[in-house]
């Protein structure tokens, strides 16, 4: 399995859009990608533009087909300009 982390911090006044877009990602994700096994996103505590996703996938290929999803692209893209910097990213490897 493959972990990923991805820490974002969003634009003060953009957070109600943002969290529209990942709630609609995360749907289709869970719609549409069965080797996506965990894909959420959660706002971090005391951090009000803070947020962090949280991503297992079954393997490399899941992976791919994550980031070549239609989903992904068009959602990714209506995310950036609710993003303040780039994103801090995170890829591991499970221990099983």
């Amino acid at each position: 399995m493959i972990g990923v982390t991805a820490q974002l911090t969003v634009r003060e006044g953009s957070q109600e859009e943002f969290e529209r877009v990942v709630k609609e990602l995360q749907a289709a994700v869970k719609a549409n990608e069965p080797g996506a096994l965990l894909y959420q996103c959660f706002k971090v505590r005391d951090a009000v533009n803070t947020y962090m996703f949280m991503e297992q996938y079954a393997d490399q290929a899941a992976v791919e087909a994550h980031r070549a999803s239609e989903h992904f692209k068009r959602l990714g893209k209506a995310m950036g300009p609710c993003l303040e910097g780039t994103p801090v990213i995170v890829r591991m490897d499970s221990l099983e």
